[in-house]
């Protein structure tokens, strides 16, 4: 049996049922009609009670601000002061704790037995990098190769370092006693190579890892590779999975999609050599030209990159992580040519659970393009996910803003699940009408009130007419 969380409910009204999880997911418990456990009749239960993530064998609980608590083991956590409203106890984030096997949950009249199932080790996890036992570490109690969470911090600004050094290793083992590794040889030389292609500079860093641009060694042909270091440990298992979903990205190809090239991973360090885009994104593009763009400008930037994602969901692929960042331009600056980047990378790394926690803990961002149920149906996004999240970037480009507003302290995870969308002619009421009822029909609440993928949402923006 593989890494797996169980919540068994014990006593309560729904006592005998069991939530079984074997990947990366989101565990909602309240009165709300989305959570997946669900308890209407039950007064002491809030409408969104609490939520776990979980990323087996990992899992961690939060309390959202809820009227009584959530007990953990009989210690409280989270909860509302004394006189405060539902919206007000919001504000504040609540503590999350993670969970071990046979950690009890209590909330109202519901108890729930968690069990956890972890991989059978073989003794110490050891950072593949700096040698110390890291298996304490969340994303440490797994088997297979492990960067720490020092090392990580440590490789933050330049994650290609990891990458060279963990490829360095490898090709060591496999040349022992040949004097060097050509990694290594060809960074002594200058520029560390990959695959073939000698690093430049670094052109933007996120979450997960960083960017850098390249050129092909044999030609001088410029590339673009992305780095991406693991938060869990990596069996091989689990390795292969991830490769054999990432050739089937590789084989798209589309004028508006970037290409991707190849791939490659070492220990815990991904690669990802794509087509570059010398145009950088239309965040860039927007950020030169005060922060927003002209519905005249946006236009033929937002169709362009539907032609690519209608595509891409024709072949049964979901992007999970779209964004002004993710959208990259080539051609000349005055019409340029829009190109959807990183299409499939992040529903797949999570997928595989190399992500770790991305809900909740450290690595929880401001989910500002995210629709509400990429939180309560985490699993399971679809087309329509992306027509939100394609919506909330043409939302920005146009105001500079996004459609739901983040209170400073307020607990992102909470808005998304309950925040107002604003119109977005309240933010600027010059945006053309017809534009305006394309993009807030994308960004309605409810998923079945959308346009269903992104063929729908490019034949509506096609009647639009500035």
């Amino acid at each position: 049996m593989g890494n797996t969380v169980v919540f068994s409910v014990t006593a309560g009204p729904m006592k005998g049922k069991a939530f079984e999880f074997a990947e990366h997911d989101t565990f909602l418990f309240g009165r709300a009609e989305e959570c997946h456990c669900r308890l209407p009749d039950d007064g002491q239960v809030s409408r969104r009670h609490f939520i776990v993530e979980v990323n087996p064998p990992d899992a961690r609980i939060k309390d959202f601000g809820s009227l009584n608590g959530t007990h953990v083991n009989g210690k409280k956590i989270g909860s509302r002061e004394k006189g405060e409203t539902p919206e007000q106890g919001q504000q504040r984030k609540s503590p999350e704790v993670d969970l071990k096997d046979g950690d009890e949950l209590t909330v109202g009249q519901s108890k729930l037995a968690v069990k956890i199932v972890g991989a059978a080790g073989k003794g110490p996890l050891l950072c593949s990098r700096c040698g110390k036992d890291a298996g304490g570490e969340a994303g440490g109690r797994r088997d297979g190769a492990f960067i720490c969470l020092a090392c990580r911090q440590s490789l933050q600004i330049d994650p290609a370092a990891a990458l060279l050094e963990m490829l360095g290793k490898d090709e060591a083992k496999r040349n022992a006693g040949a004097g060097g590794t050509p990694v290594q040889q060809n960074a002594e030389k200058g520029a560390p190579t990959v695959s073939g292609y000698r690093i430049g500079k670094r052109l933007g860093i996120g979450g997960f890892g960083a960017v850098y641009k390249a050129e092909r060694e044999s030609d001088g042909h410029p590339v673009a590779i992305k780095v991406m270091l693991s938060r869990v440990a990596v069996d091989e298992s689990s390795r292969l999975k991830f490769a054999h979903e990432v050739k089937l990205l590789e084989a798209l190809r589309h004028g508006n999609i970037v290409s991707l090239i190849s791939s490659g991973s070492a220990g815990g360090a991904f690669y990802f050599v794509m087509e570059y885009c010398p145009g950088g994104s239309v965040a860039d593009y927007a950020a030169a030209r005060g922060g927003k763009l002209s519905a005249k400008a946006v236009l033929p930037i937002l169709r362009q990159a539907l032609e690519g994602l209608a595509y891409a969901h024709a072949q049964g692929v979901v992007h999970r992580d779209l964004k002004p960042a993710n959208i990259l331009l080539t051609g000349k600056p005055e019409s340029p040519v829009a190109k959807i980047s990183d299409l499939g990378l992040a529903k797949n790394f999570d997928k595989a659970g190399f992500s770790g926690m991305t809900v909740t803990g450290a690595y929880a961002g401001t989910p500002v393009f995210m629709p509400k149920e990429q939180i309560t149906n985490f699993k399971y996004v679809k087309p329509v996910t992306d027509v939100w999240s394609f919506g909330a970037t043409a939302y920005n480009l146009l105001t500079g803003l996004t459609p739901r507003d983040f209170p400073r302290g307020c607990d992102p995870m909470e808005v998304v699940l309950r925040g107002e969308i604003i119109p977005i002619r309240k933010r600027d009421p010059q945006i053309p009408a017809p534009l305006a009822e394309v993009i807030e029909k994308a960004i309605l609440a409810s998923p079945k009130e959308r346009y269903q993928d992104a063929a729908e949402m490019l034949a509506a923006l096609g009647k639009v007419a500035l």
